[in-house]
């Protein structure tokens, strides 16, 4: 008697479940979505960011092989680390008004962007796999 019990509630259940991925997909593919993950990223460009830093692309190249951070290159050319920071949160900035305009990135999106663009972009100009660790 129980297994019969367990049996059915098991059967329903994944009846259930197939009906509601079916519905799910067939709304996909009629153009509906839900709010779903969108997956910011950027392509830098580092002839320009070499630019920025008063470098050459090749001394760029030099100095990211030994373990230098953009932090470090633009302090080694005399530019500040707000600077720094100021340019590629500005670099974000353009790059998510594009999204933002083709629809790409809803407004609560782009503020949650917003708020961990500092953090990130701190992240980034220090970083360097290259770098010894002593």
């Amino acid at each position: 008697m129980v297994k019969s019990i367990f049996r059915g509630v098991l059967l329903l259940f994944t009846i259930t479940l197939m009906c509601s991925l079916v519905v799910h997909a067939e709304k996909n593919e009629q153009g509906e979505s839900d709010k779903g993950t969108v997956i910011y990223h950027i392509k830098y460009d580092y002839d320009a960011i070499s630019n920025f830093l008063g470098m050459s692309r090749d001394e760029y190249e030099q100095c990211w092989k030994e373990g230098f951070s953009i932090a470090d290159m633009g302090k080694k050319q005399g530019i500040s680390r707000r600077d720094i920071t100021s340019y590629f949160v500005s670099l974000h900035y353009n790059e998510m008004q594009k999204w933002r305009s083709k629809g790409a990135l809803s407004e609560e999106q782009y503020f949650d962007l917003v708020y961990r663009l500092a953090d990130e972009v701190e992240d980034f100009i220090d970083r360097n796999p290259n770098r010894k660790i002593n």
